[in-house]
């Protein structure tokens, strides 16, 4: 008898995180600029309501889905010997969805009744404090991403070349978001590399869990049950 192989699955959880991201942030909408005015961030987050913290819960179920993802990662690392990369990694990605959680949290505080009360200097610090979290978050974002492209390929689980390199790549691109503190233009927390990050992320996401869903077995068998003797 044969039951739902959780691992084969769980592996395959990066890419329903990235799909389930995207929807997130299509119901947030486009986000304040970090120098937005009180008024035009006041204007979003009380207007938006609704839409702000609908996609809150959809943020939520993804990044608990990221968090499946990751213990995948480290379970599959554990297993090739790799202890050490297996509890760095899970420290990363627990840092990291700490840190998204925290933002999440501001966003959802302004948008349920900070907004409303229509303090302009307290909208804009909390929604510099957004920016300031995406940005920050993206060191342990990049730990992640270089600890699990160098451990399965060291580990012998992913050996191609080009997935290391890959990874290397966008461990760059994700870090470089981290350096984003310009006040206005391309290089603010909220500029237009911002998209570049995205892609990078997004991209080793869905390459790694595919490559890692393509690996496991296709089926488990079910564990076998003790006879209980009948008299």
């Amino acid at each position: 008898m044969t039951s739902v192989n959780w691992e084969r699955w769980s592996r395959a959880a990066g890419i329903v995180f990235v799909v389930l991201f995207i929807v997130a942030f299509g119901i947030y909408g486009n986000p304040p600029k970090v120098n937005a005015t009180g008024a035009s961030i006041i204007s979003f987050f009380d207007g938006s309501r609704g839409r702000i913290l609908t996609s809150m819960v959809v943020f939520g179920i993804a990044f608990a889905i990221l968090i499946w993802f990751v213990g995948a990662i480290a379970n599959t690392l554990r297993e090739a010997g790799e202890g050490r990369l297996e509890a760095t990694t899970i420290g990363m990605g627990a840092t990291f969805v700490a840190i998204q959680a925290l933002g999440g949290a501001i966003a959802a505080g302004l948008a349920l009744n900070i907004a409303s009360a229509g303090d302009a200097g307290i909208v804009s610090a909390l929604n510099t404090l957004i920016s300031s979290s995406e940005v920050l978050s993206s060191y342990p974002l990049a730990g992640l991403i270089l600890l699990t492209s160098v451990g399965l390929y060291r580990s012998r689980i992913l050996t191609a070349d080009w997935y290391r390199y890959t990874g290397v790549v966008a461990t760059v691109l994700v870090l470089l978001h981290g350096t984003n503190w310009a006040t206005t233009g391309f290089w603010s927390p909220t500029g237009s590399y911002l998209w570049i990050m995205l892609v990078a992320w997004f991209g080793w996401t869905v390459l790694t869990s595919w490559l890692l869903y393509a690996q496991a077995p296709a089926s488990a068998r079910a564990p076998e049950r003790a006879a209980v003797p009948t008299h």
